[in-house]
């Protein structure tokens, strides 16, 4: 494990986020990211409901969620009314995924997000955690993602710090 992701698995505030981790990092072997079809729900053991996909769509001109996991939906509340991350711009949440998301295609590296609290709509009392982490179909580039996303009330997780 280089430094750097190494320093990445302790930055982790979430325990379940280290888990997605630490499955993704074992699974990817060395390489920028394992193969989507790797990462089966018996390696991401109890973590599965805290996960999503996000597909590229046109070499990553834009991105498509795939798979959303039942918490991650509890905090959606609904399916995201657009197909993709273009159709979403103009909500800050969205925006603040949209940056996250091309940074870790850019960088070919896990991205974390420190806990803050939320800008989703309605879900301003909670805190959140994310998780990004390349797939490659191919070894060589990223083909997607795998996310996860933990929350709590806002000030109540024993790690997080107050960070807006």
């Amino acid at each position: 494990m280089t430094d750097s992701v190494e320093h990445l698995a302790h930055a982790l505030k979430s325990d379940i986020l280290r888990a997605v981790f630490d499955a993704w990092h074992k699974t990817a072997n060395g390489r920028i990211g394992p193969q989507r079809a790797e990462l089966s729900p018996a390696k991401l053991r109890k973590t599965t409901s805290h996960t999503f996909t996000v597909d590229l769509i046109d070499d990553g001109n834009d991105f498509r969620f795939g798979f959303a996991g039942e918490k991650v939906m509890q905090f959606l509340e609904r399916r995201c009314e657009a197909p993709t991350l273009a159709g979403l711009r103009g909500a800050r949440f969205f925006a603040d995924a949209e940056k996250l998301i091309r940074r870790c295609v850019a960088d070919a590296q896990p991205v974390i997000s420190s806990p803050r609290r939320t800008h989703y709509s309605g879900r301003e009392y909670l805190e959140r955690e994310v998780l990004l982490l390349p797939l490659s179909e191919d070894g060589i580039r990223v083909t997607g993602l795998l996310g996860a996303m933990d929350t709590w009330l806002l000030g109540t997780h024993s790690r997080a710090e107050a960070v807006e």
